[in-house]
């Protein structure tokens, strides 16, 4: 084996040597380099972990408030809703309210026109039959030439008169 390690130009001393120096070098930086790396890459490791358990409660406490509002939006729509209906209700109950009031007048009103009406007629009435005695008077005066006192005048056109007013 020593002829073969010649022939590869190997010197087994210096062989030694490089393997001492590698080892030393290894102890050294597994001290110096590797346990900072490592310290470092597991503290790197902690904070995703940490920023991971944050991000899925921030999410959780998301989902959770986005299920509470929902629930608040839901019932502020219901609530507006009713609050629609109980307006038309009550706009629906206030035109009724106004429309019975109006038919209401408008009756008072066709009431009051007609009694009023009735009472010109009587009045019209009234005055025609006082018109008709004194143009009857007038015209029996002319034609009867007699002299009646007034008052059996009046009597026989006033009765006259009832009699053409019942015969109607």
């Amino acid at each position: 084996m020593q002829e073969l390690l010649h022939q590869l130009h190997i010197d087994p001393k210096v062989m030694a040597a490089q393997v001492t120096g590698f080892i030393l070098l290894w102890i050294l930086l597994a001290k110096v380099l590797f346990r900072p790396v490592l310290a470092l890459l597991h503290a790197r490791e902690q904070e995703i972990k940490t920023t991971y358990e944050q991000a899925h409660a921030t999410r959780s406490a998301a989902d959770e408030l986005k299920s509470e509002l929902e629930q608040r939006l839901a019932g502020i729509e219901a609530e507006a809703r009713s609050r629609i209906q109980a307006a038309v209700k009550d706009a629906q109950d206030a035109k009724d309210d106004i429309l019975a009031d109006a038919r209401t007048r408008a009756e008072g009103i066709r009431q009051r026109g007609q009694e009023d009406l009735a009472r010109e007629r009587e009045k019209t009435l009234a005055a025609l039959r006082e018109q008709v005695v004194d143009i009857s008077l007038s015209a029996a005066g002319k034609l009867i030439e007699a002299s009646l006192d007034e008052a059996k005048h009046r009597k026989l056109v006033k009765d006259f008169v009832n009699r053409i007013g019942s015969a109607k």
